[in-house]
């Protein structure tokens, strides 16, 4: 996203990647060697945007100085290497516990993550709780919505997240199952998914609670 800015921009947000603890409108001038009134300006806009906030005032010798920083949302232009993280994570854990062992490792890991969003679900019965399902992994990028079938009710997914991942380590799938299973309190059944070759990902529930 970050390519989608100004060069200028572009320059005083890189600026600031390299000094997490802010640079003052002073030391930008010298940096980017553009005027004081330029840099006001891009300052502005992009704490507008949210990129950048005040940091700390500190003394410079004459007047104390105003330094700017990265936001969070700033530090998010920069790209992450998450993919890479979790495909490590994935390699470490299946060498240490086993085929079975992964897959039980991320069934408890849906599980514990499924906790941040019970609270939706207390005292839903399940066609609502699959409603709010579908909300929830939409807020998580599956682009999923309910689906009408013969027999049971169910959720298709047209974004696997964990593509790649999924492809190398099918044990990934656990993780959805998990996390599907504990918001909607139903037994889940994973009837298509994207990684054998089909074009969405397909669950099925049935009610745990009748």
């Amino acid at each position: 996203m970050i390519k989608t800015l100004g060069q200028t921009q572009q320059n005083l947000l890189h600026a600031l990647h390299v000094h997490p603890s802010g640079l003052s409108m002073g030391l930008l001038v010298e940096l980017l060697e553009i005027t004081r009134t330029a840099i006001r300006q891009h300052i502005f806009a992009l704490e507008t945007q949210g990129f950048i906030q005040k940091g700390q005032i500190q003394a410079s010798g004459g007047r104390p100085s105003q330094f700017y920083q990265l936001s969070s949302k700033g530090f998010d232009l920069f790209p992450k290497q998450y993919a890479l993280f979790s495909k490590f994570l994935l390699s470490a854990a299946l060498a240490e516990k086993g085929e079975h062992g992964l897959s039980t490792w991320l069934n408890q890991l849906g599980m514990y993550v499924a906790q941040d969003f019970k609270a939706q679900m207390l005292n839903e019965r399940l066609p609502i709780r699959l409603i709010k399902t579908v909300n929830i992994m939409n807020t998580l990028a599956y682009d999923a919505a309910l689906v009408e079938t013969e027999a049971l009710p169910a959720i298709e997914a047209n974004n696997c997240v964990y593509h790649d991942l999924a492809r190398e380590y099918p044990q990934v799938c656990q993780f959805d199952l998990a996390l599907l299973s504990e918001l909607t309190e139903s037994k889940v059944t994973h009837e298509k998914c994207m990684q054998k070759g089909d074009p969405v990902c397909r669950f099925c529930f049935s009610d745990m609670q009748k």
